[in-house]
């Protein structure tokens, strides 16, 4: 059964900024979805569904677009309406379903890749609880079916073919400041130049070009996604000795027999 967006996007809008307070009520596993399914074919893979309340629970499951922004943010679109988005690829069955206290459901999420697309793609699937409205309020035009909604999960979805293997990630800029403690902060900007999303981890070195010391951050992890960009920041806490040193950042993201950094000289005094 496909999920009809039109119908569903209010609910979602209504949400997108209120924080859960009764996720406890819902589990949802696993926390994530990745597809690699090759064009022109489909797979289907499933959501565990527990309804942790303590009375019956009607849920139902809708889908959206989402990107983060260069400060790794999320924010959510209307389904189909992001340039990456692979929502009107995805049925969800059942798309909605009513449980028991403590009673649990599969339900399966199926990805049908066009032909002629071996892009990545990423959407995200909204699980949430529902109770139905009855009188004057359950024929309220901003919400579906007169349900609703008291508690969401969102689940990502990802869909990239193993085929696909265009990965390619780079550092732009590398600039330093001092924050309000007197500490050195150091900021680059990581991008996505590939097809792939990228498990990035960043780096920053300090060496002191005359006596050869050198000091090197614990990694800063995190995953980018195709033609997207992340500002990465690095605060020093130790006090560099005064001398001349090469300040660098580095990118490994696994595909590269190179890592990709950038560096400049500054003069400690």
């Amino acid at each position: 059964m496909k999920i009809n967006s039109k119908l569903i996007w209010a609910i979602v809008i209504l949400l997108g900024s209120i924080s859960i307070s009764n996720a406890q009520e819902l589990e949802v596993t696993p926390a994530t979805l990745v597809f690699n399914a090759n064009p022109g074919s489909s797979q289907t893979k499933q959501v565990f569904v527990r309804n942790k309340a303590n009375t019956e629970q009607s849920f139902i499951f809708n889908l959206a677009d989402w990107l983060t922004d260069e400060n790794g943010e999320m924010k959510y679109f209307a389904p189909g309406t992001t340039g990456r988005s692979c929502s009107d690829w995805i049925t969800v069955s059942p798309a909605l379903v009513t449980l028991q206290p403590n009673e649990a459901v599969r339900v399966n999420i199926t990805m049908l890749v066009p032909e002629d697309n071996p892009s990545t793609k990423w959407a995200v699937l909204f699980v949430e609880s529902a109770v139905e409205k009855t009188g004057a309020k359950a024929i309220d035009k901003n919400v579906q079916m007169g349900l609703q909604i008291s508690a969401r999960i969102a689940v990502p979805i990802y869909q990239s073919p193993d085929g696909n293997t265009l990965y390619n990630g780079t550092l732009d800029g590398l600039k330093n400041s001092v924050d309000d403690e007197g500490n050195m902060v150091l900021e680059t900007m990581a991008i996505n130049l590939g097809d792939k999303i990228l498990n990035c981890k960043v780096y920053f070195t300090f060496s002191n070009i005359e006596t050869a010391e050198e000091i090197t951050s614990n990694a800063i992890e995190f995953s980018l996604l195709p033609e997207s960009q992340k500002k990465v920041n690095y605060t020093l806490k130790e006090t560099l000795k005064p001398g001349k040193y090469s300040v660098a950042a580095i990118l490994d993201y696994g595909f590269n027999k190179e890592l990709e950094g950038i560096q400049m000289e500054m003069v400690i005094k």
